[in-house]
């Protein structure tokens, strides 16, 4: 085993832990290499973003191909929400052609929350219609039937945001009866502090035969914790997280900590954990060493 390898082999391997990591926005790989680089050993994957919350940045096509070249098996994140059906399929015949065998799909946030509020969403991809196409491109045709130059071979996972709506969430959780008849191989529920609304995915994950996967954000201040609780559609986060935001002597290391409690009461639950380190990406060695990692 080489150096490289060695260093890729995860300390703690009673869940699996993964980081997201963003493409920079203009051409400069470097900080996005030595990120993932930092935490490489430490977690056991790298996920690259898609735009995330509608933030222009560099596709993940090339930050893929970039970590590939470093020995990484990244993850790849797609969203239908800038895309058609046929810019959709060519993408992913793209990253398959570069050897990404792993992928996330995610319909995306609204550009309205983005850097670009003007844009506007392609509006012919939903979460079943974008299935139907990596379904397709797996066995050997595109969406119109026609018979592909080589096939893909893509690992599917599926990236659902949550909701402060109990029935929304539950019709999230019955449909992964359906995904799993698309191949769908895991699903990573969007960030929330409420253990509550991830327990309820539990029993439908295992049905399917699916992993679920949770997600920890980083909460930066009290002042966060209370913009987050005031969007609509958004689970809230519990009092006992914001307590112990404003109880904290450092606060600069409030949110640090509380996402290191929320990570602990996750690790039983699920599959894995994926950190979303929004913003504080320069931190994530400094939280690997909280959690033991």
């Amino acid at each position: 085993m080489d150096a490289a390898q060695e260093s890729s082999t995860p300390t703690n391997k009673s869940y699996t832990l993964i980081s997201e990591v963003d493409p920079p926005k203009g051409v400069n790989l470097g900080a996005f290499l030595n990120t993932a680089l930092q935490v490489r050993g430490r977690v056991d994957g790298v996920r690259v973003t898609d735009c995330e919350h509608a933030i222009m940045r560099m596709s993940p096509v090339a930050p893929c191909l970039a970590l590939k070249g470093k020995g990484f098996d990244p993850e790849m994140i797609i969203t239908g929400r800038d895309r058609n059906r046929i810019s959709f399929q060519a993408d992913l015949l793209s990253a398959a052609a570069l050897g990404i065998k792993k992928i996330i799909i995610k319909e995306g946030h609204d550009p309205a929350e983005g850097d670009q509020p003007v844009a506007r969403t392609s509006g012919d991809l939903n979460l079943e219609s974008m299935l139907q196409c990596v379904a397709a491109l797996n066995s050997g045709k595109d969406l119109a039937g026609e018979a592909l130059d080589g096939a893909t071979d893509f690992h599917i996972g599926v990236g659902i945001e949550l909701s402060d709506d109990v029935n929304s969430n539950r019709e999230r959780a019955e449909y992964f009866k359906k995904l799993q008849d698309y191949g769908v191989n895991s699903v990573t529920l969007g960030p929330t502090y409420d253990v509550n609304i991830i327990e309820q995915f539990l029993p439908f994950a295992e049905d399917a035969g699916i992993q679920l996967f949770t997600s920890v954000m980083f909460l930066k201040s009290v002042t966060m914790v209370r913009y987050l609780n005031n969007l609509p559609g958004v689970p809230s986060i519990p009092h006992e997280f914001l307590k112990k935001m404003m109880q904290a002597p450092v606060k600069k290391d409030a949110g640090m900590q509380v996402a290191a409690d929320l990570l602990r009461e996750l690790a039983p639950l699920g599959d894995g954990i994926v950190l979303l380190a929004i913003g504080w990406k320069d931190r994530l060695p400094e939280f690997l060493d909280l959690v033991g990692r």
